[in-house]
């Protein structure tokens, strides 16, 4: 009588055999980081939003956040000065400046 492993053709696939599968390469995107509007395009386009929010009595105030350098878009009240929105928020601006000063420890203690 044959013993199990002669019953075994030497031709057959272990299923314990470890297969390889392959990660496909991802494709290469090209981003244009030219500004696609002018700085002064964009003034004239703010200007026109705001003309456009005075009959809703909304204003829009562009700005940049000094701690985080990230540009900031407020909505008001024009006659109350009451904010509206925010974006980001506020909680998200606090958030961003959090991640970017641990970040900086991180770096430093490692270097």
């Amino acid at each position: 009588m044959a013993t199990q492993a002669e019953m075994v053709s030497p031709n057959a696939v272990s299923p314990a055999a470890p297969q390889s599968n392959r990660v496909p390469s991802s494709p290469k995107v090209a981003i244009n980081q030219e500004p696609v509007i002018s700085a002064k395009e964009l003034d004239v386009k703010i200007a026109q939003l705001n003309e456009a929010m005075v009959s809703s009595n909304q204003a829009i105030v562009f700005s940049k956040d000094s701690a985080t350098g990230k540009d900031v878009v407020r909505v008001s009240n024009k006659s109350t000065g009451e904010l509206i929105r925010q974006m980001p928020s506020v909680e998200a601006l606090k958030a961003t400046q959090s991640i970017d000063q641990m970040m900086g420890l991180i770096f430093n203690h490692s270097s």
